[in-house]
């Protein structure tokens, strides 16, 4: 984590940059990709969301 570094409400960690980074798409019934603004070729599709703490 870095520096400047906060948790908000949502259980989000990261700073403000790390968290503009990504972004999520709604595509669908229940679908989403999130994708990574600076790297167009990185992203994710899913229709499951798990929060990151669960996935490490």
């Amino acid at each position: 984590m870095t520096p400047d570094a906060t948790d908000d409400p949502d259980g989000r960690t990261g700073s403000d940059e790390e968290r503009r980074r990504y972004a999520e798409l709604n595509i669908g019934d229940e679908e989403f990709v999130i994708y990574d603004r600076e790297n167009h070729q990185a992203w994710l599709q899913s229709t499951v969301a798990v929060p990151v703490e669960e996935s490490q």
